[in-house]
C-alpha cells in the first residue's frame, strides 16, 4: 500500500502525463547507482528539495509536500 505521508509531510500522487526530464552526468553514474544518481541530479533542479527513487516510484519534495510519480524511465 503506497504510503499517504513521509516525514510527517503529505504524499501527493501526481498526474500520469507529467514528466520530469533530467541530465545525470557521466560522474555521477561512475561513483553512484543509477537511482542514487537520478536522485543527486533531481535534487539540483530549482524547486526540488528532496528525492528519493525505487524502482516503482520517484517521490519529490516541493515545500511541505512529497509528490510521487511512476517509476523511472531511461531515455537514450
Amino acid at each position: 500500500m503506497p504510503k499517504t505521508e513521509l516525514d510527517g509531510l503529505p504524499v501527493i500522487d501526481t498526474d500520469e502525463s507529467e514528466e520530469i526530464t533530467i541530465a545525470i552526468k557521466a560522474d555521477d553514474l561512475r561513483e553512484r547507482d543509477i537511482e542514487k544518481a537520478i536522485a543527486v541530479a533531481l535534487r539540483q533542479q530549482r524547486g526540488i528539495q528532496d528525492a528519493r527513487i525505487s524502482k516503482r516510484e520517484v517521490l519529490i519534495r516541493r515545500g511541505d509536500q512529497w509528490f510521487r510519480y511512476g517509476a523511472p524511465k531511461r531515455v537514450s
